[in-house]
């Protein structure tokens, strides 16, 4: 298995499109040698009102976010946060477009090896037939607070991460490294 830490990361956004919406929501939780080491958890301050399909979703709204940090206050943190580690998301490149179109947003390049933990669920799960978030939550009896909550929904992906080591070990992950997603 790859000695560099994991940042199993979830956002929340305005919408589905990352060059249109914006990111409301980021939970990170890093995990270096089988271990929670630290967690990054923001709401953020969009220049948008949120869509009352996405308040609905996710339980953020427009008040919420009032006071929260804008993406390039908490940018250079998320970045530090992140430095070294491999980015883990279910749908990986949905929430990575996300996380580049903010950086880009500032000027600023973001490029990390990823991993997608639909892909991983799918290679280790092949009798499921689905693998969204809800069905894995299902199927494998993980708790969750508050479901389409950033550090929730991460905690989830920690939460498969462990059960597949415990179930199949470290032969499992000792060729992450396919799994890997070079960065574009």
């Amino acid at each position: 298995m790859t000695h560099r830490p994991l940042v199993f990361i979830d956002i929340e956004t305005t919408g589905a499109s990352a060059r249109d919406s914006r990111v409301l929501e980021i939970g990170a939780i890093k995990m270096q040698d089988l271990k929670v080491v630290d967690t990054f958890s923001t709401l953020i301050k969009v220049d948008q009102v949120i869509p009352p399909f996405i308040t609905n979703l996710t339980g953020i709204n427009d008040t919420m976010v009032r006071d929260a940090p804008e993406f390039h206050e908490i940018a250079e943190a998320l970045r530090s946060f992140m430095t070294d580690a491999v980015f883990v998301a279910h749908n990986v490149n949905f929430d990575y477009q996300f996380i580049q179109m903010e950086y880009r947003r500032l000027g600023q390049k973001f490029s990390m090896d990823k991993v997608c933990t639909v892909r991983l669920s799918r290679r280790i799960y092949p009798e499921q037939r689905r693998h969204n978030l809800d069905t894995i939550i299902q199927t494998h009896g993980f708790r969750v607070s508050n479901r389409h909550r950033a550090l929730d929904d991460a905690q989830v992906l920690v939460d498969l991460f462990n059960k597949i080591y415990d179930s199949h070990g470290l032969a499992t992950f000792t060729s992450i490294d396919k799994l890997l997603s070079r960065a574009r």
